[in-house]
């Protein structure tokens, strides 16, 4: 019988943390992204089995609502399954506990498939042993959804180097989380705490690019981010609600 739903365990360490010793939202968000890899490469078709045709993984959209962060040296468990595949896209959801259970975070992402040689999406039956793992159980959070367009001011600055490419040859998805919530002070953070994360990411960001975070607050606690180069404009939008 085919297992469509696992568990993967982690313990909170010191280079997960922030400085109020709890987990940072990148790195949740890369712990996720990790039980993604572990899980597809269980199922057959993980990053190396399709790099090894020529294809790749991209993470499109993202949400998570969380109802706390783990602390340093606690143990926390990932489990995840595919809800759903449709021609271009899959979505992968995620439930985060303790060891007694108890709801850490939800997560939903959308995820593609492209052509490492053209960077173009390619049709999901290419991959037909996926519709095999599907198990249709949504999350209380629903699927990650479009961000409009953003307008406001600059809140921080980047550019990229060695230490931000990974083995697509782009900005490895952490690195926008971190870029996004650099755009706060640590006094900030010490009274407000991260509930809602989505991101929508819209184009690859290559080695040497540059570029601005847009920051605007549309309601109380609730802000909303823009990701601009100066070599390929809008890649990326996001959201954090506090």
């Amino acid at each position: 019988m085919i297992e469509k739903k696992r568990k993967y365990r982690y313990q909170i360490s010191t280079q997960h943390i922030d400085f109020q010793k709890k987990v940072s939202l990148s790195s949740l968000f890369h712990l996720i992204l990790k039980t993604a890899g572990k899980d597809a490469d269980n199922n057959g078709f993980g990053l190396l089995k399709l790099q090894s045709d020529d294809y790749t993984w991209v993470l499109s959209r993202f949400v998570m609502d969380i109802e706390r962060f783990p602390l340093e040296n606690e143990d926390i468990t990932i489990e995840t399954w595919i809800q759903d595949v449709g021609a271009m896209f899959t979505t992968r959801n995620f439930r985060i506990t303790n060891n007694e259970e108890k709801l850490i975070a939800y997560a939903s992402s959308s995820w593609a498939v492209i052509n490492m040689k053209t960077r173009q999406s390619v049709l999901l039956d290419t991959l037909p042993s996926l519709n095999n793992f599907i198990l249709p159980e949504t999350t209380p959070i629903g699927t990650p959804t479009r961000i409009a367009n953003v307008k406001g001011e600059v809140a921080n600055r980047f550019e990229v180097k060695y230490s931000h490419i990974d083995v697509n040859r782009h900005a490895s998805s952490p690195f926008y989380i971190q870029w996004i919530a650099d755009c706060f002070s640590l006094d900030f953070y010490q009274t407000h705490t991260p509930t809602r994360f989505e991101i929508n990411f819209l184009k690859e960001i290559t080695f040497g690019d540059s570029g601005e975070v847009i920051r605007e607050l549309k309601a109380e606690e609730d802000y909303y981010f823009q990701i601009v180069t100066q070599e390929k404009g809008v890649t990326c939008r996001a959201r954090m609600v506090f």
